[in-house]
């Protein structure tokens, strides 16, 4: 699919037989220029090809599979966190600063107070990552299916890696998200902080992370919760037992036919985003959310770049949800 487009390209970068695509992707090769010519967004999809509403550039089973590769390889997705797809403009979130507490009514209890502050409402704009990668024009369409597997893969590893540490340390400035550390330790969070004594990190810390965030409603759930810590953080856990002092602190179990490392009963991962000297531990399943907007990707190339090279320049759009972050405590 993409080599048969991009030799498309390479053969003649003038003529791009627009009536064979969909709508939107004439509208959008049109509206892209280099020196008075045009710009190709791959694949340019065939009417044929269209997803939901028609519009988008990708095949959806193309959208799809990048969506759910990059969320595959995020640590706090392994944790819990889910993921929305082929979302279209600004998205709103209901954010929770607490849970509505449930009663029995009778003839006379009706009435049920609304707790103030209880749902807010908070928005969210696409954020794009953006890989680009520059080729000599000599590449033939025997050569062109190892490049497209490049591209896929330089997607799926950096852009990945780049998501998560965003999902994590994320400024919310300059396009990124806002991560989920950031937002802990921003003024008027509603996430809760644990400060290590000044050793560092230590068991008994870690315990009252875990008391914290099972005293909050819906806090500790199965498959819900988990560990998040860096490497620096994991080897020094390696040595160490749990509250009991009989058993090591991190143990490993078969979880979900997978091998999956746990500390204190719940799922730990270990990512080289988080921050050295600090651990997180948070319900990732309802404290925050991946977010993907249609079309996933586009893959954009272009011929004319002036120094006998092809540039190809690949895309998706992405954003952090945070409806629940009173769900997140950080040990720091």
């Amino acid at each position: 699919m993409f080599e048969n487009s991009l030799a498309k390209v390479l053969e003649n970068p003038t003529d791009h037989d627009l009536p064979n695509y969909s709508p939107e992707a004439q509208r959008r090769m049109n509206s892209l220029s280099v020196a008075g010519k045009r710009n190709v967004i791959h694949p340019l999809v065939p009417r044929e090809m269209k997803t939901r509403g028609g519009e988008a550039l990708l095949p959806e089973k193309l959208q799809d599979f990048f969506a759910l590769r990059l969320a595959d390889s995020n640590a706090l997705q392994r944790l819990g966190m889910e993921v929305d797809q082929n979302l279209e403009g600004t998205v709103a979130f209901a954010v929770q600063s607490g849970v509505p507490t449930a009663a029995f009514r009778n003839n006379s209890n009706r009435t049920q107070a609304f707790e103030a502050n209880q749902l807010a409402t908070k928005t969210y704009e696409v954020c794009a990552v953006s890989i680009s990668v520059k080729f000599a024009r000599t590449v033939q369409v025997n050569n062109l299916e190892r490049m497209s597997s490049y591209v896929e893969k330089m997607l799926l590893s950096e852009g990945g890696r780049v998501l998560e540490a965003a999902c994590l340390t994320g400024t919310g400035a300059s396009g990124q998200p806002q991560g989920i550390i950031v937002n802990a330790e921003a003024t008027g969070s509603a996430a809760s902080i644990v400060n290590f004594p000044t050793g560092g990190m230590d068991v008994p810390s870690l315990q009252n992370m875990l008391e914290d965030l099972a005293g909050k409603k819906a806090g500790i759930q199965p498959d819900s919760c988990g560990w998040l810590v860096g490497e620096a953080i994991y080897k020094s856990l390696q040595g160490l037992s749990d509250p009991s002092g009989k058993l090591p602190l991190v143990s490993t179990v078969v979880r979900n036919n997978k091998i999956t490392k746990t500390m204190m009963g719940l799922p730990l991962e270990v990512s080289s985003n988080m921050p050295a000297t600090k651990v997180l531990l948070a319900n990732f399943k309802q404290a925050c959310r991946l977010l993907f907007w249609s079309p996933g990707v586009d893959i954009i190339v272009n011929p004319y770049t002036g120094t006998g090279e092809v540039q190809c320049v690949g895309q998706f759009y992405c954003n952090l949800a945070l409806p629940r972050p009173e769900l997140v405590v950080l040990g720091r």
